[in-house]
């Protein structure tokens, strides 16, 4: 009971800390941990940006690992948005900071009772019951937690290799293929928490790769020796039996491994050694080195000076679609010459590449743009709001049930987590059936629900403090991106933008750009009609939102949410919403 109170205790402390989502700049933990490779955007080179362009670059970065930045976190809006002013100027070597910055154990496991809840203490008199941020997983389906621990981590290490894992494992080097007879959630468990075990104890890519060669998960997807061989070498090496050479090194590299099986379905798929057939007495030549077993050939593969490349390609490939052969391939050689050792190594260099973060221009994933968006608006699944509520996560990423009628599901954009067994394509499917399916999703369940993120329905400090018995609220309390916590009353970040200022608000929010011209024209006259009257003119002739009488509770002072709601309905149908675009230099 101590050691539950403690934390709770702990949490609380957290809490009353925290009363809206941490920032790079306040979760930095300091040291010399920024990056100084040449190829990679750093503090100066994002400083020489326009304050716009730098909001539009940092949730660039962010929202590939399905995060996103605040616009009045990123902004002083006390001092309006026409000429804005940057609250902390230091955000890219934070982020790179607080990226390599670990969690401590008790933050950790506070985080984690964050995302499933606890139930009450009955030792104790008050009510200690912490409600769950999600409330639903599907036990068929493990990386739905890792994806959860992605949206309620700060950024951090801890966060960063969640992410990177379940990056990976969609990837062809370590997708568990969930589709084949083979494999099963068990498959997901094993590669997620491989991954996830060896990239926070920063082991080395090399290392990493072979341990995973040997791995049962990896023998499920392969199922034979001499394919087994075949696949080492076209996955990590880039390898693919185009020559007479190579087609020579996967019969022998088959014949190495030739003691090593996989049983059959009635034996539950397990991986075996036939003592019948001796290893260790006959070599064979596989990329001019001796084999004599399966072993040894890891130990080739992992070596091999094909193989940091090979990787940095795969991960570079995704992050840069789109672009020139000639650009990745000299993004990939950058990084190559950095000497990368670790994935974090990689990942941070493709990620704040200034190829990638400058110049690229590719269509964004459905997680990276809906995740990518409701973080930046203050997204709260405590609300409840649909399928973005507490139930989230298991909407989004329920592959293993194709008949889930889940809108968000990414399974139905072509684009289903842990399924496949080339893993995800490097581009996203945009065919008409994927593509009509993602933005319907992004319009209707995302933009348009505006509820799961404009602060009306967010829990409140009074639903603790004002209770038969008050306490402390067992998890943040913190305003949604329109409105102060249950309420809709403007919170006072807002409160001084102009009509033309809110309607950049949401665009940049949104897109990364202001409205045009024409564009502001039209919502400010769309907001103005008589049926909606959302906008006022003050005694200056400034047009400013609608504020209206009601009680005191709830005072529906603004209009904002259903103002915000015309301009993102348009704004789901601009062919440049579901792309990165690169920066004005």
């Amino acid at each position: 009971m101590d050691i539950y109170k403690y934390s709770l205790i702990a949490l609380c402390i957290l809490v009353l800390n925290g009363c809206k989502p941490a920032s790079p700049e306040e979760k930095a933990g300091g040291g010399n941990l920024a990056l100084t490779t040449g190829y990679t955007l750093n503090q100066s080179d994002f400083n020489v940006l326009s304050a716009d362009e730098q909001f539009m670059v940092a949730n660039k970065a962010l929202s590939t690992m399905y995060r996103g930045l605040p616009l009045d976190q990123f902004f002083d809006l006390t001092q309006g948005l026409e000429s804005p002013s940057v609250q902390y100027g230091n955000f890219v070597s934070s982020t790179q900071v607080s990226l390599q910055t670990p969690l401590s154990q008790l933050e950790r496991r506070n985080l984690d009772a964050r995302i499933l809840g606890l139930d009450d203490d009955v030792d104790t008199v008050e009510n200690d019951s912490i409600q769950g941020r999600f409330n639903t997983f599907d036990n068929d389906q493990p990386h739905q937690i890792y994806m959860a621990r992605m949206q309620t981590y700060p950024l951090s290490k801890d966060q960063f290799v969640t992410w990177m894992s379940y990056f990976l494992a969609n990837t062809i080097m370590f997708s568990p293929a969930r589709e084949m007879d083979s494999t099963n959630s068990q498959d997901i468990v094993r590669v997620l928490g491989y991954l996830d075990g060896s990239l926070n104890a920063d082991k080395p890519i090399r290392d990493v790769v072979r341990g995973w060669l040997h791995n049962l998960s990896r023998w499920r997807v392969s199922r034979s020796p001499e394919n087994h061989a075949l696949e080492m070498f076209e996955l990590y090496l880039g390898i693919f039996n185009d020559t007479p050479e190579e087609i020579q090194n996967t019969i022998n590299g088959g014949k190495a491994c030739g003691s090593w099986y996989l049983t059959d379905n009635n034996a539950d798929y397990q991986l075996l050694i036939d003592l019948t057939k001796p290893e260790g007495t006959k070599s064979y030549e596989v990329f001019g080195k001796f084999v004599t077993n399966c072993e040894d050939l890891y130990d080739v593969v992992a070596g091999h000076p094909r193989l940091i490349p090979r990787v940095i390609e795969v991960i570079v490939n995704y992050f840069m679609d789109g672009s020139s052969s000639s650009v990745k391939q000299d993004l990939i050689q950058s990084i190559v010459n950095s000497n990368p050792v670790t994935f974090n190594d990689v990942f941070l260099g493709v990620m704040f590449s200034k190829s990638f973060l400058l110049t690229s221009e590719r269509v964004k994933t459905f997680e990276e743009n809906a995740l990518g968006f409701l973080n930046s608006m203050y997204w709260n699944p405590r609300a409840n709001s649909g399928e973005l509520g507490r139930g989230a996560i298991d909407s989004l990423l329920d592959s293993d049930r194709f008949d889930s009628g889940a809108d968000i599901g990414v399974h139905r954009m072509g684009w289903a987590a842990m399924n496949y067994k080339i893993g995800r394509t490097p581009f996203l499917p945009m065919d008409v059936l994927s593509f009509a399916t993602y933005h319907k999703a992004i319009r209707q369940e995302v933009l348009m629900n505006q509820r799961a993120y404009d602060g009306r329905s967010f829990p409140k400090e009074t639903d603790f403090t004002e209770a038969d018995e008050p306490r402390p609220a067992p998890f943040p309390i913190y305003a949604g991106a329109f409105y102060i916590e249950g309420t809709e009353n403007l919170k006072p970040e807002l409160d001084s933008l102009t009509a033309e200022e809110f309607i950049d608000f949401v665009f940049l929010t949104a897109m990364g750009r202001r409205a045009t011209d024409v564009e502001v024209a039209a919502f400010i006259a769309e907001g103005d009609q008589t049926n909606r009257h959302y906008l006022t003119t003050d005694d200056d002739g400034v047009v400013q939102l609608r504020r209206s009488g009601g009680g005191v509770d709830e005072l529906y002072e603004y209009w904002a949410d259903d103002f915000a709601e015309i301009m993102l309905d348009y704004i789901s149908r601009l062919p440049e919403f579901y792309y990165y675009r690169p920066a004005t230099l």
